[in-house]
């Protein structure tokens, strides 16, 4: 899949309106409306702050969610930098008592991520606004936890630790 950035969010939506139905509140009807099959999923993915996103828009019974995961980045390990380490280990505790789900991976990989429900009519500017809102439930310690990372190059200085 080809990914293009997009700096606004006209430009955004524009790119949106020609892929998607109509009507897409009504995208579980769309049979009934004479369009041959219902989009089941929609799929996003961008950036924010350097953090890579990936966002699924799923409908259960009338309601739709949209699901946002984020790679934050590696945690550094404790050879590596163990004050950092530990700066962002007590980041993503204090983060842990927010709305949403901050972990490490077996992998030592921190990613965030949360589940809103969608405003109806399930238009483009309601799936971003719920984008918006998630992400600002995030901003606040996503900040934090990239100012107490720093640049991932520096994990292999000599001076990291």
């Amino acid at each position: 899949m080809h990914a293009v950035a997009i700096s606004e969010h006209a430009e955004f939506l524009d790119r949106l309106g020609s892929s998607l139905p109509i009507e897409f509140s009504q995208f579980g009807t769309a049979a009934e409306s004479g369009i041959a099959e219902a989009t089941p999923r929609i799929a996003l993915r961008f950036t924010y702050c350097d953090v890579p996103f990936v966002g699924s828009i799923e409908r259960h019974g009338t309601a739709a969610t949209l699901r946002l995961t984020g790679g934050v980045g590696p945690l550094p390990f404790t050879a590596q930098a163990a004050r950092r380490r530990q700066r962002a280990l007590r980041t993503l505790a204090a983060a842990g008592r927010a709305s949403l789900n901050w972990q490490v991976s077996a992998r030592q990989e921190i990613i965030v991520d949360g589940t809103i429900e969608l405003a109806r009519p399930l238009t483009p500017t309601a799936m971003v606004a719920g984008a918006v809102q998630l992400l600002l439930q995030a901003d606040a310690y996503l900040a934090l936890l990239l100012d107490v990372l720093g640049d991932a190059a520096e994990f292999s200085s000599p001076q990291a630790a």
